[in-house]
C-alpha cells in the first residue's frame, strides 16, 4: 500500500497544533466568559421585566440567580417588589418582626418590609438587611436618610421620634413660597 503524499500522520497533525499560536489566550477567554455571563443576566432580567408588564410574576414563581434579581431592580424596582422572590423575603421579615421597629412606635397597622440599604439586593437577610416599619416611620427614615446624605443605618432607624414632625416650620415655609401661586 501506498502512503498518500497529501496526508498527514496524526502525530505531524499534534506537533504542529501544539506548535501553533493559541485561537484565544486565557486572559481574552476569561474576558469572553464574564462578558458572554453579564449578556446572560441582562436577557434573563429584561426578559423578567417584560413579564412582570404583562401581568405575570417578574420570576414566574420560580427563583433567579442573584445577579439576576439585581440586575431587574436596577431596571424597573417595581418589578423586583412585585417578585415572588421579594413576597417571600417580607413574609420572613415580618414573621420576624410584626410590629414597627421604631422602639417609641411599636405600631402594628400598615406594617411592611423595608430594605436598609440596596447592597444586598436579591440576598436580603431578614432582620440583616430588612427592617419592619409602619408608613410613618417609614417616611420619616426616608428623611432622615435624604438629610444625612446616606442610607440611615438600623440603629438610627430604631431610634426616630414617631411624634415629631417630618418638616420643620422652615422647610414648609419655604415650600409654600416656593409654590404659592
Amino acid at each position: 500500500m501506498s502512503r498518500d503524499l497529501g496526508k498527514k500522520s496524526l502525530q505531524d497533525v499534534l506537533r504542529e497544533r501544539r506548535g501553533a499560536k493559541p485561537l484565544v489566550s486565557p486572559v481574552e477567554a476569561s474576558q469572553r466568559e464574564v462578558a458572554r455571563r453579564r449578556e446572560a443576566v441582562e436577557a434573563a432580567a429584561a426578559t423578567a421585566v417584560e413579564r412582570w408588564r404583562d401581568g405575570r410574576s417578574t420570576d414566574g414563581r420560580g427563583k433567579l440567580p442573584v445577579e439576576v434579581y439585581r440586575r431587574v431592580f436596577a431596571l424597573n424596582s417595581a418589578a423586583y417588589y412585585a417578585s415572588g422572590h421579594w413576597s417571600r423575603r417580607a413574609r420572613a421579615q415580618l414573621v420576624l418582626q410584626p410590629v414597627c421597629e421604631v422602639l417609641s412606635c411599636g405600631s402594628a397597622t400598615e406594617t411592611a418590609a423595608h430594605h436598609l440599604t440596596h447592597a444586598a439586593i436579591g440576598d436580603e437577610q431578614a432582620g440583616r438587611d430588612l427592617i419592619t416599619l409602619c408608613e410613618g416611620c417609614h417616611r420619616r427614615a426616608r428623611k432622615l436618610g435624604q438629610d444625612l446624605g446616606r442610607v440611615p443605618v438600623r440603629e438610627e432607624v430604631v431610634a426616630l421620634d414617631p411624634k415629631a414632625p417630618l418638616y420643620d416650620t422652615s422647610s414648609i415655609a419655604a415650600l409654600k413660597a416656593k409654590y404659592s401661586r
